[in-house]
């Protein structure tokens, strides 16, 4: 197994997790109202696969430094990402905003940093 097949699919599998996940961002924020569940699910179902591909790789057959930062900085978003569906409960609309802004960042800056570990 090569870690460029690996990062290469992680990749894949976080772009559609992405798409899903702007879909979610702008239902919630256009339509005032919560997105359907499944978009959550499958959001998070393409995410943990990501992450879970990722994490057997560096276990494995080790990952390049940017990738295994990646990894690190996934983990945190998707515990960003949790705390962002709990939060839509416990806290005010703007304290929410500032949450899925975190998420949304801490996303985009491990995404590209696996685009850039699998450049050649």
């Amino acid at each position: 197994m090569e870690p460029s097949h690996l990062i290469r699919t992680s990749a894949w599998l976080l772009a559609a997790a992405a798409a899903f996940g702007l879909v979610m961002a702008v239902i919630r924020f256009a339509k005032d109202m919560g997105p359907p569940a499944i978009l959550s699910k499958v959001h998070g179902f393409l995410t943990c696969s990501a992450i879970a591909i990722l994490s057997y790789g560096w276990a494995t057959v080790g990952l390049p430094r940017i990738a295994s930062v990646a990894l690190v900085l996934l983990l945190v978003t998707a515990s960003a990402g949790l705390a962002t569906s709990q939060a839509w409960r416990w806290l005010q609309p703007a304290h929410v905003q500032l949450v899925l802004f975190g998420h949304l960042s801490m996303a985009a800056a491990g995404f590209f940093l696996l685009l850039a570990a699998s450049a050649p």
